[in-house]
């Protein structure tokens, strides 16, 4: 990408923002955060209430943050799975929340090594507790259904351990294929949540949605009943996902369930990415909060970091691809 384009992106992102946090600039809706005080005491425990997500002052909220890439071994973004990297995020990127992208079923993953991969999402979520950032739990499968009971004592482990804090979201289903919402995903998700509240009462749970995260108009016709503080889960690619998937995002948002962005790229395969001020304008007017992908320096330009990027942090610009720059100008100036 030509650098003068790119700078030309972020700054009309950032203007855009910055435009509208202005206009929306209500004390009510958000609080200043002292220097001192991080994110999650500020925030507290995240509710959903009607399509918003609220916190702990009843103020809607919106976060900006990361995903770390998939956990499975030997796939290279297992390395960044460190408390250095969650640390540099949260001092450099000024990020507020990260998500821990546990493989399932693929080579590598939990089912092959449920010990190293569990080891990995526990070393996120422990450091975004001591970093008091907020931190998803993410189921990352494309077929959560086929592995029910093996979800539920990994779910009911996570809450066991961390569902005394408020930082903790889970995510029960990354990308469901295209697969039926009522009859498939609802009742897993249905399953899983039960388990969960077993436990938590009440930490926030996403629920994916069909066809990888987008058919959010399925989950909105059907919601999931008789529990609360859920969201469900919309994933856009802003190469393959425009105005189309916002316009039916927001007649779910209109229909009553609260979205949470949980993965989000830029750019694309080797395209100059026009579409990112448009979404994260949408985001920030809909009080959407929203996670990057991916924490990796894998050579796709969804990545953030260049091939041989430090696996611990400390990343100047040199290190960062043009999405991981855009990335960071946009999480690092979101509005409070």
């Amino acid at each position: 990408m030509n650098l003068k384009i790119l700078k030309l992106l972020v700054l009309l992102v950032l203007i855009s923002i910055t435009i509208s946090c202005a206009e929306n600039n209500n004390p009510e809706d958000s609080a200043v955060m002292p220097e001192d005080t991080t994110v999650v005491q500020i925030h507290g425990l995240l509710q959903v209430n009607g399509n918003r997500i609220l916190d702990q002052h009843s103020a809607p909220v919106c976060f900006a943050g990361n995903s770390f890439f998939w956990s499975n071994d030997n796939w290279g973004g297992e390395r960044y799975y460190k408390s250095e990297v969650v640390s540099w995020l949260k001092l450099d990127w000024k990020t507020t929340i990260v998500r821990a992208a546990m493989g399932v079923e693929d080579p590598g993953g939990y089912l092959d090594n449920k010990t190293a991969n569990k080891n990995r999402v526990k070393t996120v979520v422990d450091a975004a507790i001591d970093e008091g950032l907020y931190v998803i739990i993410d189921w990352h499968s494309h077929h959560a259904e086929d592995n029910t009971n093996e979800a539920a004592l990994f779910f009911q482990e996570m809450a066991n351990l961390y569902g005394e804090y408020d930082n903790v979201i889970y995510e029960l289903y990354n990308e469901p294929l295209d697969i039926s919402w009522s009859n498939i995903i609802k009742p897993y998700a249905i399953s899983i949540i039960a388990t969960i509240r077993a436990i938590d009462p009440d930490n926030l749970i996403i629920v994916g949605t069909p066809e990888w995260s987008q058919r959010v108009d399925l989950a909105a016709a059907d919601p999931i009943t008789g529990y609360s503080n859920i969201a469900y889960t919309l994933h856009f690619y802003t190469v393959h996902h425009q105005q189309w998937l916002r316009d039916r995002a927001s007649a779910a948002l209109n229909d009553g369930i609260a979205l949470f962005v949980t993965e989000w790229g830029s750019i694309g395969y080797s395209q100059i990415d026009s579409e990112a001020n448009e979404w994260m304008t949408w985001c920030f007017d809909n009080k959407i909060s929203h996670c990057n992908w991916a924490v990796n320096d894998k050579e796709e330009e969804w990545s953030i970091l260049i091939p041989g990027a430090s696996t611990s942090g400390g990343w100047s610009d040199d290190d960062l691809t043009d999405a991981g720059k855009l990335a960071r100008n946009i999480i690092r100036n979101w509005p409070e």
